[in-house]
């Protein structure tokens, strides 16, 4: 709820308010609507329950009472009269003991064997026998009247009958019961169709109650609507006139330090805001008027700190150019000697730590070289062999890596050539072999790839050694992952710097204890050139 009303004007609240009551109103609208439909469909399922139940009522009754009647004519006869006659004249009294003008609730009889006895509507059935007759549904309508009726209290059958009334086949449900002497079933019915005609009237009855009840709701959210609206308006525009007030005050303090008419503002909240930010203001032009003296003695102090630090910064400089300069001279000098030396001599574990060292001082002279030329001078690209100059790099390492008992393998790919300027190129090989050489175990091997992949000169550099724990620092300039193997943490920044400006991908992994460097350099306006 909270992140709803972040960085919202009161406006915006507003109308989230408004909208969430319609929401709302429309949600409990709904519900009383479906409520309703609920409860008229229940009242529909029990308003036709009980007219069935009604109904199955009446003809029982009368069913019982033209079954009374033969029985009591039947005892009261006289022993010697016709039986033939005594029955042709219950039939006749039966089938006038009903009003049939709507050609229901009627009593009609049937033998056990289906001959039609008593059918005061369809007079053209008597005598014929219907045991096989069956309705729309294929249920034989009679059979199963004559063997209900053979029960005890008889029973029910619901069935198609044609109306004689509307000529028109329409549900029917009769009840039967059998007068055994004579081997009769006797029984009445009543059709269903005006069970449909009160439901058609239950449910227009109920569209123009929801009718009515809609309309009624709509102009109750109307009302209430509108009332939301104009209270909202009315307590938005006293919030947003004390609001505006403060704003404005705020806006021009630094220039005037006038403070806020509290008596104007309407709402208590916003006087106890106006009220702290008077005694603000207040302290504000006393603070301001003492700043002003300090800011002048300030000023005249940063003024001379200004100064001596960009002499300092000069200075600085000056003296890390001579130093780098004077370091240049006698290096050259050693590593010029040594090889000499070796010319002369067969070759010297000592002297050879000697000039592993001085290749070491080298490199690091060469970072601090370029660190302190790289915003000064441009690098113009060239076409350099990759394939040899790689080589030549990894044979200055060759020294470095024997002395620490490590074997360089390498696996490089003839006359590959690239647009690069050959500083910059050679910064990142140097920094990459003496990193490799310098965090690997003793008695391990460093593996360097070059080759051709995919339009893309790939550069793959693979020591073995310990994990490196934070990858996403590794280029950061003076980070180092283990600071007891000394340097500065200038190489891979440098790397960084070169790789990012000359569109380089870089890709390292380290698990397992074997770290890999993988440098991707487009062949966009390069070639492969191959003899």
């Amino acid at each position: 709820m909270k992140n709803i009303f972040k960085n919202k004007s009161i406006n915006q609240v507003t109308k989230i308010t408004i909208i969430s009551t319609a929401i709302i109103t429309i949600f409990i609208t709904l519900m009383l609507f479906l409520t309703t439909y609920n409860e008229h469909k229940e009242e529909l399922v029990e308003l036709e329950q009980n007219y069935i139940k009604s109904q199955k009522k009446l003809i029982r009754d009368e069913t019982q009472r033209a079954l009374r009647y033969i029985i009591h004519k039947h005892k009261t006869a006289d022993k010697n009269s016709d039986l033939k006659v005594l029955q042709d004249e219950i039939v006749e009294t039966i089938e006038h003991m009903r009003d049939i003008r709507n050609g229901s609730g009627y009593i009609f009889i049937y033998t056990f064997e289906g001959i039609n006895i008593a059918d005061p509507i369809l007079k053209h059935n008597a005598g014929k026998n219907l045991i096989d007759f069956t309705d729309p549904n294929g249920k034989l309508v009679i059979k199963e009247l004559i063997d209900i009726s053979k029960q005890d209290s008889g029973g029910f059958v619901t069935y198609v009958w044609n109306k004689p009334i509307t000529n028109v086949l329409t549900n029917k449900i009769s009840y039967a019961s059998s007068y055994r002497p004579w081997n009769w079933m006797i029984g009445s019915g009543v059709y269903l169709d005006d069970i449909e005609n009160v439901i058609k009237n239950k449910k227009e009855q109920y569209l123009q109650k929801i009718l009515k009840y809609i309309i009624q709701i709509s102009i109750f959210a109307f009302i209430l609507f509108l009332s939301s609206i104009i209270v909202s308006r009315y307590f938005t525009h006293l919030i947003s006139k004390d609001i505006q007030r403060i704003q404005d005050t705020l806006r021009n303090v630094s220039a005037s330090y006038n403070t806020i008419d509290i008596d104007s503002l309407t709402f208590k909240e916003f006087k106890q805001i106006a009220l702290n930010i008077n005694l603000m203001i207040n302290e504000l032009r006393e603070l301001n008027t003492k700043l002003e003296d300090k800011v002048d003695s300030r000023t005249i102090k940063l003024k001379k700190s200004e100064k001596f630090a960009l002499k300092l910064f000069k200075d600085q400089d000056k003296f890390i150019k001579n130093a780098i300069h004077e370091i240049n001279t006698p290096l050259s000098i050693i590593i010029t000697n040594i090889d000499l030396f070796k010319l002369k001599v067969e070759d010297n574990r000592y002297l050879s730590k000697i000039e592993a060292g001085s290749k070491i001082i080298h490199n690091i002279y060469n970072d601090l070289a370029y660190l302190v030329k790289k915003d000064r001078i441009e690098y113009p690209k060239e076409q350099i062999n990759f394939s040899q100059f790689l080589s030549a790099r990894i044979d200055f390492f060759d020294e470095i890596a024997s002395g620490n008992h490590i074997e360089i393998n390498h696996e490089i790919e003839e006359n590959v050539y690239i647009d690069f300027n050959e500083t910059q190129l050679q910064r990142i090989c140097d920094n990459s072999l003496s990193n490799a050489i310098k965090y690997s175990y003793q008695d391990t091997c460093v593996n360097i790839v070059l080759k051709i992949k995919k339009n893309t000169i790939v550069l793959s550099i693979e020591n073995s050694g310990d994990d490196i724990k934070n990858t996403d620092k590794l280029f950061k300039r003076f980070y180092r992952e283990d600071e007891a193997r000394g340097g500065f943490g200038l190489g891979l920044n440098i790397i960084k710097e070169i790789c990012g400006d000359n569109d380089v991908d870089i890709k390292v992994t380290s698990k397992d204890r074997v770290t890999k460097f993988v440098y991707s350099f487009g062949l966009e306006k390069n070639e492969n050139i191959t003899t």
